[in-house]
């Protein structure tokens, strides 16, 4: 279970994360713009991961404490001398505060991670506080309990000791960005293989950048999304059919295995099974060669995972 931080020095210890891992190009001088109002400030674009960030104090008023404001905006290009924010995530500086969508929360080892209430300023008309919820139902939601004991569902952007934190929170942008422009949600990748229910909100933060980055090198090879459990190659037998192992752990891996033993026993010929799994258990595990279907290894590559042998398996 995750608990929301409200003392003062763990706060501030996961502000001073943020900012030291938050790195980009300086633009000074910009004029930020959003719904009732303007700032004049400093920024830093994150080229890589399409977005500008920069932290601002926010006084107590209407109710709501003294907060520390990190502004976001989505930003494929260099930005200008004029932004409009795409999301702001505030974060109170003591205490919580259940009227600001910013949340510092806390596994039980003590690891810190950025999290969100779901709750969008600035949608579209029409769309419901649960929207957003529904909008991103891929995303890494889960239960965390406040200091009174009462519970609630947040989105975890990403693990504050994260090395890919800078491209998490990247992908929560653009998630708002598409959002509040009323695009479509993104049709789930594929993978046949549901997560499980108990992995840690590491990997399932992880989970996402390695599913997005397979499903991207499927379709450069021509491959797209089902409607149910598997990637299908147009015109092509056999279909590939994936499951992906993101940590490695062992009840993780046996999950992924029996699946797909399941699914190549019940389509035979029609299928062709691909596990996927972090290079470090693959090069360790030489049963894993023994298997009776394909084993492709992922690595990062800095924040993007990069696949081995992935034309092989497909090739069969």
């Amino acid at each position: 279970m995750l608990r929301v931080v409200g003392e003062p020095r763990r706060i501030d210890r996961a502000i001073k994360r943020l900012q030291g891992a938050l790195k980009g190009v300086p633009a000074r001088g910009v004029r930020l713009t959003w719904r009732g109002g303007e700032l004049r400030t400093a920024i830093h674009w994150t080229r890589d991961d399409s977005f500008w960030w920069a932290f601002e104090p926010r006084r107590a008023r209407d109710g709501i404490s003294a907060r520390h404001a990190l502004l976001l905006g989505y930003a494929p290009n260099p930005p200008t001398k004029r932004e409009s924010i795409t999301c702001e995530i505030n974060l109170p500086r003591a205490g919580t505060d259940r009227k600001v969508a910013g949340i510092v929360v806390a596994d039980a080892n003590g690891a810190l991670y950025l999290a969100h209430s779901g709750r969008m300023g600035g949608a579209r008309s029409g769309q419901r506080k649960a929207g957003f919820r529904d909008f991103l139902a891929d995303g890494v939601w889960r239960k965390v309990t406040w200091p009174d004991g009462e519970e609630s569902e947040a989105l975890i952007v990403a693990p504050l000791e994260s090395p890919r934190l800078t491209r998490l929170l990247g992908q929560f942008v653009d998630s708002v960005r598409r959002f509040k422009a009323g695009g479509p949600a993104r049709p789930r990748s594929g993978l046949c293989v549901e997560p499980m229910r108990v992995e840690s909100a590491v990997t399932a933060c992880d989970r996402r950048l390695v599913d997005a980055a397979l499903h991207e090198e499927l379709a450069k090879r021509g491959l797209f999304g089902g409607a149910h459990d598997l990637f299908s190659l147009r015109g092509v037998r056999p279909q590939p059919l994936f499951a992906l192992v993101a940590d490695g752990r062992a009840d993780e891996l046996a999950l992924a295995v029996g699946s797909l033993s399941l699914a190549s026993a019940r389509n035979g010929p029609d299928i062709r099974p691909i596990l996927i799994v972090p290079a470090s258990l693959a090069d360790s595990d030489a049963a894993l060669d023994a298997l009776p279907f394909a084993c492709v290894r992922f690595r990062w590559r800095g924040a993007r995972a990069v696949f081995d042998g992935l034309d092989d398996a497909l090739e069969g």
